[in-house]
C-alpha cells in the first residue's frame, strides 16, 4: 500500500496523467413523445442523453450488439430525456417546447418475453396501419341505395352519343315545352294582327335589264373596222412562210384531224394572206327584245380562212375544235346564222354556189383544192380584187345553242343562192370533227358597235336584251358553248 502511494505521489510530481476510466456501456433510452406510442430509439444513430450526466459521446454500434430489452433495468423510472429543440433560443424554443394537445398513448399491455428479438419488440410496440380495405360502416350502408344503376344501358347510351355524328330531331316533349313557353310569353302576344305578305309572281322570262356595257361614243372610231385593235392578235406572216399550194401538197391524201392540225399550225404561225387582216364592216338594223331598233356593225374577214399569201392561197375547211382554237387565239369568234345572213346582204360580191358531186371524196384534200380553183375562177370573171367582201361560195361553221344540246356536233349554215335563201339550213347532223370542201371559216372580231358605241360581241350575244339583234335563237354563250365548241374531233 505504501509502495502504491509512493508511486502515485511520484507520478503527480513528474506530471504524468493517469489513464481515464473506461466508459461504461451506454444504455438505450426509452423515449415517449406526446401523442405517439412508446418506442425504443437506436442509440447508435443519436447522442445518448443521461439524466445524471452531460451530453455523452456516441458509442460505436458494436458496443450494443448484445444489448436486449430485457437487460435494461429501470427504463420505466427514467425521466424523459432533454429535447434538442429545448436548446433553441428565444420564442422558437418556447414554441417547439409547447406540449402536444393530444393525450398520450398508453403503452402496450404485453411486453416481449425474455430473449425476444429487438425488431420484434419494436414491431409490437409500434404497430403499422393495415393495408387491407375495411368494410363500410353499417350506418353508411343503410343510407346507400339498394338498387345499383344500370351501367350497361348508360354505357350503351354514351357510346351511341359518341359514335353517332348525324344531327337528330329534338324529342317531341322538348318541342312541346318550347312552343308552349313561347306562346305564353308576353312578347309573343301581338297587339294587332299583321297583314299577310303578298306573294309576287315572277314571270319566267329573261330579265330585260341591260347588263351589256356600251363603250363611249367616238367620232374617230365609229364602226372603223380597219383599226389595228381588231387584228392585233393575228400574227404577221414571216418572210419564209410557205405558199398555199405548197402547204396543201404536203397534205395530199391526208384529211380529218391530222390535216386540221397542220393547217392550224400554219395559221397560228401567221401564214395567212394579208387581205384577211383588213376586216370589212357589216352594218344592219335589228330590234332588241323590247322592240327598240338599233344599228349594229360587225367587223369580219372579207373571205374565208386561207393559208398562203395574197397571190397563192387556198381556202381551207376545218373541224369545229380547230376553228374555235384559231378564233380564240386571234381574239375573234365564229358567226351566228343571223350574222351570216347580214354578211351576205352586205357582200360586194355574191358568188353563186358551185356544188360538186357528193360522196366519200368530199372530205379529201384533192376535192377542196378543186373547189378553191372554181371559186378563184368566179372571182377573176367578176374582176374584183382580193380583199373584197364576198359571200355565197361556201357554208359557214356557226355558233348555236344546238351544239350545247348535242355535244360533239358541228353546226353549219349558209351557201346562199341569189334569191337569198341558203342551200344549207342550220344543221348539226355532222360530228364536230367533220369538214368537207363546201365548209368555210369566217372570223368575226369580238369588238362590235351598237349605235356607234363599241361593245363586246360575246357579252352582247349572251345578253337577254341585245342578243336578238345578232341571233335568231335568243341569247347564246356561256362556258358550255365554248366547251362544246372545243369538243374533241
Amino acid at each position: 500500500m505504501v509502495v502504491l502511494t509512493g508511486i502515485a505521489v511520484l507520478a503527480l510530481a513528474v506530471g504524468v496523467t493517469p489513464p481515464p476510466a473506461p466508459l461504461e456501456a451506454p444504455r438505450p433510452v426509452l423515449v415517449r413523445a406526446p401523442g405517439l406510442e412508446t418506442a425504443v430509439m437506436p442509440v447508435s444513430a443519436a447522442p445518448v442523453l443521461r439524466a445524471d450526466r452531460a451530453l455523452a459521446r456516441t458509442a460505436p454500434p458494436q458496443v450494443f450488439t448484445g444489448v436486449r430489452p430485457d437487460n435494461l433495468p429501470g427504463l420505466s423510472h427514467m425521466p424523459a430525456p432533454e429535447r434538442h429543440w429545448q436548446r433553441l433560443p428565444g420564442a422558437l424554443a418556447d414554441a417547439r417546447a409547447t406540449p402536444s394537445p393530444l393525450p398520450p398513448v398508453a403503452a402496450p399491455a404485453a411486453t416481449p418475453a425474455s430473449g425476444a428479438p429487438h425488431a420484434e419488440y419494436v414491431a409490437t410496440a409500434m404497430p403499422r396501419p393495415e393495408a387491407r380495405p375495411r368494410a363500410r360502416p353499417a350506418a353508411f350502408v343503410a343510407r346507400a341505395p339498394q338498387t345499383a344503376p344500370d351501367r350497361t344501358a348508360a354505357t350503351a347510351a354514351t357510346a351511341e352519343r359518341v359514335t353517332s355524328l348525324r344531327p337528330r330531331k329534338r324529342p317531341s316533349r322538348v318541342i312541346a315545352r318550347a312552343t308552349s313557353a313561347r306562346a305564353d310569353s308576353p312578347q309573343a302576344q301581338p297587339t294587332q294582327q299583321a297583314p299577310a305578305a303578298r306573294v309576287q309572281k315572277v314571270a319566267a322570262v329573261a330579265s330585260q335589264t341591260p347588263t351589256l356595257q356600251l363603250g363611249a361614243r367616238s367620232s374617230s372610231d365609229n364602226g372603223n373596222c380597219n383599226s389595228r385593235k381588231h387584228t392585233r392578235a393575228m400574227p404577221r406572216r414571216g418572210s419564209g412562210a410557205t405558199a398555199g399550194s405548197a402547204v396543201m401538197a404536203r397534205l395530199e391524201g391526208i384529211e380529218g384531224s391530222s390535216r386540221d392540225a397542220t393547217i392550224a399550225a400554219e395559221a397560228l404561225a401567221g401564214n395567212l394572206p394579208g387581205f384577211l387582216r383588213q376586216l370589212s364592216p357589216v352594218t344592219f338594223t335589228g330590234r332588241m327584245a323590247d322592240g327598240t331598233a338599233a344599228q349594229v356593225t360587225l367587223c369580219v374577214t372579207p373571205d374565208y380562212l386561207a393559208v398562203g399569201d395574197d397571190r397563192d392561197f387556198v381556202r381551207v375547211p376545218l373541224g369545229l375544235r380547230a376553228a374555235t382554237s384559231i378564233a380564240q387565239s386571234f381574239d375573234m369568234m365564229l358567226p351566228t346564222s343571223r350574222m351570216v345572213d347580214a354578211i351576205y346582204g352586205n357582200a360586194q360580191l355574191r358568188l353563186p354556189p358551185r356544188p360538186m358531186e357528193p360522196g366519200p371524196q368530199m372530205t379529201s384534200t384533192a376535192y377542196l383544192l378543186r373547189h378553191n380553183a372554181t371559186i378563184e375562177g368566179q372571182r377573176a370573171s367578176a374582176g374584183v380584187p382580193v380583199g373584197t367582201l364576198i359571200s355565197g361560195h361556201k357554208k359557214d361553221l356557226v355558233l348555236s345553242n344546238r351544239i350545247t344540246q348535242r355535244q360533239g356536233r358541228v353546226a353549219i349554215y349558209g351557201w346562199h343562192r341569189r334569191s337569198g335563201n341558203p342551200i344549207q339550213p342550220l344543221s348539226t347532223v355532222h360530228g364536230a370533227g367533220y369538214a368537207d370542201y363546201s365548209h368555210g371559216i369566217r372570223l368575226v372580231s369580238k369588238i362590235a358597235y351598237v349605235n356607234g358605241r363599241a361593245v363586246d360581241l360575246r357579252q352582247m350575244l349572251a345578253d337577254g336584251r341585245y342578243a336578238s339583234l345578232i341571233s335568231k335563237e335568243g341569247p347564246i354563250g356561256g362556258p358550255r358553248l365554248l366547251m362544246a365548241s372545243l369538243a374533241a374531233n
